[in-house]
């Protein structure tokens, strides 16, 4: 059985990424998810100062778990239509602990966002910026209208179709 490592790059409480990430690993049911709670992390800011000697012991964690996983499922939330600096710097401290960290296994990509765009600006910029970790973006995922679109637990309408689209095109990546 395949192995997937699925995160949110949010260190918000209550994080909407978060919980769309929880809500796509329930979909899964031919692998094996690890829903990683990265919420409450606390990394320090890269600083070429602390390379190469200093790793933090989460960033030692989190590549561990790379190492063992077949696949990806990663929900970024949008900032200012960019890349969080909470995931960004954890990007940049994986970037400087390997070269194709990802070793080019196959991630779907998500985000959403209160807003109508869900967070897609964004996604753009990780789809091109992530193969540079050695990351295959096999699909990607963005919803938009957060509230409107994800109730009890779940999405609704037309977008849980899109979803399962997206599901399934990094599942023929993941299974090859």
């Amino acid at each position: 059985m395949k192995k997937i490592l699925a995160f949110a790059g949010s260190n918000n409480d209550k994080s909407i990424n978060h919980q769309l990430v929880e809500f796509t690993a329930s979909l899964f049911n031919d692998a094996e998810v690890n829903v990683l709670d990265i919420r409450n992390w606390d990394v320090p800011m890269y600083s070429i100062n602390m390379d190469p000697d200093q790793t933090p012991e989460k960033i030692s964690t989190l590549i561990s778990l790379i190492q063992e996983s077949d696949g990806f499922i990663l929900s970024s939330p949008e900032h200012n239509g960019g890349t969080p600096a909470f995931l960004k710097n954890i990007i940049d401290w994986l970037s400087r602990r390997g070269e194709n960290i990802f070793d080019k296994k196959p991630l779907l990509l998500m985000s959403t966002s209160p807003g109508a765009r869900g967070g897609s600006t964004n996604l753009k910029y990780l789809v091109h910026s992530l193969p540079y970790q050695g990351a295959t973006v096999a699909s990607t995922f963005s919803l938009p209208s957060f509230y409107d679109h994800f109730k009890e637990g779940e999405i609704n309408g037309e977008h849980l179709g899109q979803l399962k689209e997206s599901i399934s095109e990094f599942k023929e990546v993941l299974h090859g």
